[in-house]
């Protein structure tokens, strides 16, 4: 009878304690951290989607693809210029994509998947909209003159592609035993491991005036009022004191890093995830958005708009230690109840 008891406690304990357990990080892909050497050591943010994994998924084929393959049709970018050229999409042939962006707008892109270089060759001989050129080990770098976008096969697998011919540069002299460019940056690269989903579709930032940013559209976007996010508390750039208590002009400074992730299978699941400084700055966060959630639900309610409460209802907020976790599972009905739904005037933006 005392056994029993004794198991009975047992997994009780064990219950609860399991509700506050922080999710375990999907592991990054080796190849995937070997790609982050060709982008930038000091990004923006980064992000990464794999089509090849989403493509198989039956939230993809049920919600996502019919309107990816419409809206390609006329989509007058890169990757439109590939699928014509040489049949890849992110529908068929681009398996990967890789995007990180610097304050001063230059990029760095890698593209991988499965490409014909002599159909793209053939192409681009008769389109004048695009020019080549030779890197000095005589490897083609081709040019899009209407916007200066320069582009190189890597191999046959893979096309890495710029705004800044610098960057392509030093993306041409990455190799396998010299760590450079993002893996460089361990703050990021640390950011990226903690990110739960990685096997579909992720971005992250560590930069503050960006995380600022984020923060200013998002309380903009739920109050009826503009959020002055600049600093008054007299402290210079984005450092902040120990005892400087938080609040919503310094929460950025308390925020190491800022992520979107998500998994696809029959449905998404969508992750916001905010790693902070400490457990104070992370019961803050939490505390806002709760609070934020909650108006949202009484403005929802008040002008009975029954799509806007159901996804709000569906919002899932955890906080373990210093990290803040935002979660909404997306299925066909969630998907119903955005398409009726103002986003840039719910939950009520007069």
């Amino acid at each position: 009878m005392r056994n029993t008891a004794l198991v009975i406690i047992f997994l009780f304990i064990l219950s609860v304690s399991g509700c506050n357990i922080k999710p375990v990080a999907e592991p990054l892909p080796i190849s995937v951290t070997t790609n982050l050497s060709l982008l930038q050591e000091n990004p923006q943010f980064v992000m990464y989607l794999n089509f090849k994994n989403m493509r198989h998924t039956d939230f993809w084929r049920k919600n996502i693809s019919d309107s990816l393959l419409n809206a390609e049709k006329t989509f007058g970018s890169l990757l439109n210029t590939f699928k014509e050229a040489t049949g890849a999409s992110i529908s068929d042939g681009i398996d990967e994509l890789y995007y990180s962006n610097s304050w001063f707008g230059e990029n760095a892109i890698i593209l991988k998947g499965v490409f014909k270089r002599e159909k793209l060759d053939s192409y681009i001989e008769t389109d004048s909209i695009f020019s080549v050129a030779k890197f000095t080990d005589g490897t083609k770098i081709y040019i899009k003159n209407d916007n200066g976008l320069y582009f190189y096969f890597r191999d046959d697998y893979t096309i890495c592609a710029s705004n800044y011919l610098k960057q392509i540069d030093e993306m041409m002299q990455v190799n396998d035993t010299v760590k450079s460019g993002l893996l460089l940056n361990q703050d990021a690269y640390s950011s990226i491991e903690n990110i739960i989903y990685k096997e579909n579709l992720w971005m992250v930032t560590t930069e503050k005036l960006f995380i600022r940013g984020i923060f200013q559209n998002f309380l903009e976007s739920t109050s009826d009022r503009i959020i002055d996010m600049e600093d008054t508390t007299g402290n210079e750039g984005d450092s902040i004191s120990v005892d400087e208590k938080p609040n919503i002009v310094n929460l950025y400074k308390r925020l190491n890093s800022v992520s979107f992730s998500a998994k696809m299978d029959e449905d998404l699941k969508f992750l916001i995830q905010g790693e902070c400084i400490n457990n104070e700055s992370s019961k803050y966060l939490k505390s806002l958005i709760s609070g934020l959630i909650t108006v949202g639900k009484l403005k929802s309610a008040g002008k009975k708009n029954q799509n806007a409460e159901n996804l709000l209802d569906k919002i899932k907020l955890d906080r373990y230690d210093s990290s803040v976790f935002v979660e909404l599972s997306i299925n066909e009905n969630t998907l119903n109840d955005l398409k009726k739904i103002d986003l840039m005037n719910e939950p009520g933006i007069e």
